[in-house]
């Protein structure tokens, strides 16, 4: 939409856009069709999705995805890869022992070398490029390229979370080494992204909670975790480069954590997980926000004048530093006349 860019850098730079500014991911097929013009099918599916995105939206993230059959596949380690329309579920790796995950880890640490190479420049140069025609794509829409952090979700969903507790309680140094090689892998790539890199904010994806709050023990994140966060961080912003955080789940215990940490913003605000927009708001008004519409209950069972009022107040309550959308992605349950409810409700409230 006109103006999208510096609408969102309004936000991210703690000043009132004109309007509330529009975030999402759409994975809603009636949705992606009224925005675009055209009915998705898979034969046009990359001009709907991203001509979609342009239209609807005053800014998105990674991964801006095209719906894909429904199929499996067997993978080389015979683990299974399901795909359905909008998403992909990949099982996780079980090992016969904690010892046969260590002797394996162990090797990975023990080689781990962080000096830059040129393996690591040829992935970034694509890295890079991909970013680029994302953007391209997208057209005149703030873009939140999706990157890295301290790496404790992609450790745990490889391995599955019982087996990733199970491991440290057996392998509590092996862990710490892991998480430790993650954080200087993402230090390194901050370090060596070129002077002219164009990126203003980026989105970090650690899912780190449930609805009942920390997945780990928040002695366990003091020691572990939020020191390495910390430094990612000062990486990304010694490159002139904003960090939104992205947990789902119930983030009040640790926020005074990630607050502390450095984090900009924070996404999605998962409010049936207890991520009330407005109190965050009044409790760290620097921090900008993203998301905050409840996607569970809300926008797929609600009224359309309900999701009106929800919007409104929550706008007001937020004093500009919301880039409004739902509270992770707008899933293919949300229906049409629900998100032009939250959609045009944006559109038109005024910032005072």
């Amino acid at each position: 939409m006109e103006g999208s860019i510096h609408r969102v850098r309004q936000v991210l730079q703690g000043r009132r856009p004109d309007r509330a500014p529009l975030f999402d991911l759409l994975r809603n097929d009636a949705v992606l069709s009224h925005f675009s013009g055209r009915r998705l099918d898979f034969d046009n599916a990359q001009e709907v999705v991203y001509r979609a995105h342009g239209a609807a939206l005053d800014a998105t993230r990674p991964a801006v995805r095209l719906p894909q059959p429904e199929r499996c596949e067997t993978l080389p380690d015979g683990r299974t890869m399901k795909y359905l329309r909008w998403t992909a579920w990949q099982a996780p790796r079980f090992y016969a022992s904690p010892e046969e995950f260590a002797q394996e880890r162990a090797r990975y640490v023990e080689t781990f070398d962080a000096a830059w190479n040129a393996e690591r420049q040829r992935a970034l140069d694509e890295e890079l490029a991909f970013f680029a025609r994302d953007r391209h794509r997208l057209g005149d829409l703030f873009y939140f390229p999706a990157t890295r952090g301290v790496g404790i979700q992609p450790l745990y969903t490889a391995i599955g979370l019982e087996q990733f507790c199970l491991f440290m309680l057996y392998y509590p140094q092996l862990i710490d080494d892991l998480l430790e090689c993650s954080a200087l892998e993402a230090i390194a790539w901050c370090e060596h992204l070129p002077a002219d890199h164009g990126i203003e904010a980026v989105f970090v994806s650690e899912d780190m909670a449930s609805k009942n709050g920390p997945l780990f023990s928040l002695d366990w994140l003091d020691r572990h975790y939020f020191p390495r966060l910390q430094r990612v961080i000062a990486a990304y912003h010694q490159r002139g480069i904003l960090v939104m955080f992205h947990s789902d789940g119930n983030l009040m215990p640790v926020l005074d954590r990630l607050v502390a940490a450095g984090i900009d913003g924070l996404n999605p605000l998962e409010v049936q997980a207890g991520m009330d927009p407005v109190q965050i708001h009044n409790r760290y008004p620097k921090l900008f926000l993203s998301g905050g519409i409840d996607v569970s209950n809300l926008l797929p069972f609600a009224t359309p004048d309900e999701i009106r009022r929800v919007v409104r107040r929550t706008l007001e309550g937020t004093g500009g530093r919301l880039l409004v959308g739902s509270s992770t992605e707008l899933n293919q349950e949300v229906p049409l006349e629900n998100y032009l409810a939250l959609h045009e409700t944006a559109l038109n409230f005024t910032l005072d």
